[in-house]
């Protein structure tokens, strides 16, 4: 395949655009940022879980609590209509049940007075705990989100070169010759890279120096045919000269 000098060295700067692409994207999706968030999802897992099970907790004391004291007030209720009747009663036997019933509702009140302040202990524990729980969440968020924001600024700036490098690119395909960018991409799909400098004796594609009945061969092929490197397979392009 013929292409002129010319067209080669395109070949050489959509390579090195290529080659600068791949370390973008690469540097993309190894940032240390993504690698800190993915350390950071079992404290953030731990410190969920912990809110949830503090959440859990306070929200079933609270709910005792306020049982206990929904009983106390209708103790309270049958105490206070029991002694408005024995206030009124003309009946000595009815008098008689009615303190008989007051007395008993006075111990079951007190009972449920010295578990409502037992209760009340339990709840203000219970709430210290949840308020260190939500604490402990806070600030494993506040770390995610200050991870994530630089993340995000990172991802941006990489997306920005990666789009300016990815128009060059296009500009640079443009100019080639449509059968010399064919090759060029099915040979960078097939053993990746599509071409190579040669430098002195040395194959960029390869790394490698020629045998020198290979560097003859190359140097007397006709500057506008397309020659290949030995070691590689990737179009060689030779220095030329304007």
């Amino acid at each position: 395949m013929k292409a002129s000098p010319r067209q080669q060295r395109l070949l050489l700067d959509l390579q090195d655009l290529d080659n600068t692409l791949a370390r973008l994207r690469r540097k993309r999706s190894t940032l240390a940022e993504r690698t800190e968030l993915e350390a950071l999802q079992g404290d953030t897992a731990s410190a969920r879980d912990g809110f949830m099970q503090a959440q859990r907790e306070l929200d079933t004391r609270r709910t005792e609590l306020s049982r206990i004291e929904a009983d106390v007030a209708t103790v309270q209720q049958r105490r206070d209509r029991d002694n408005q009747m024995l206030s009124v009663s003309t009946s000595s036997k009815e008098a008689q049940s009615l303190q008989g019933e007051l007395e008993t509702l006075s111990r079951r009140q007190s009972e449920l007075e010295d578990r409502e302040l037992e209760l009340m202990e339990v709840v203000e524990g219970v709430q210290a705990a949840f308020a260190a729980a939500e604490e402990v969440l806070a600030g494993v968020d506040e770390r995610r989100a200050a991870i994530q924001g630089r993340l995000d600024d990172a991802e941006q700036r990489l997306d920005a070169e990666i789009s300016s490098n990815t128009k060059e690119r296009e500009g640079v395909a443009a100019e080639l010759q449509r059968d010399v960018l064919g090759l060029y991409e099915e040979l960078r799909g097939r053993i990746g890279i599509g071409a190579a400098r040669l430098r002195g004796n040395v194959s960029e594609g390869s790394n490698m120096a020629l045998a020198p009945a290979e560097l003859s061969d190359i140097r007397a092929t006709a500057p506008d045919e397309i020659v290949f490197c030995p070691g590689s397979g990737a179009i060689l392009v030779r220095d030329f000269e304007d």
